[in-house]
C-alpha cells in the first residue's frame, strides 16, 4: 500500500476547486450546506429538475451558436 501526498492537478482538481467555490457561495447565499438543508426529497428533486432544464437551455443555445458559425462559414 502506497501512502503519499498528492498535489491536485489536472481536470479533476479544477473541478474539485469549482465544487469547493460553489459550496462556499451556497453557504454565503443560503446560510447552510446542502447536507444541512432541510428540504424534502421532493423539493430536492424539483430543484434538480429545474437545474437540468436550465442546462438544456444552455446546451441548445451553444448548439445554435455552433450551427450559425458553420452556416456563415459554408454560406
Amino acid at each position: 500500500m502506497t501512502i503519499g501526498v498528492f498535489l491536485p492537478e489536472g481536470t479533476e482538481a479544477r473541478i474539485c476547486t469549482e465544487i469547493a467555490a460553489r459550496q462556499q457561495m451556497g453557504i454565503n447565499k443560503y446560510g447552510t450546506t446542502v447536507a444541512e438543508n432541510p428540504l424534502s426529497l421532493r423539493e430536492w428533486l424539483v430543484h434538480a429538475k429545474q437545474e437540468a432544464l436550465d442546462q438544456a437551455i444552455y446546451l441548445q443555445r451553444a448548439i445554435e451558436e455552433i450551427d450559425a458559425r458553420e452556416a456563415r462559414r459554408h454560406g
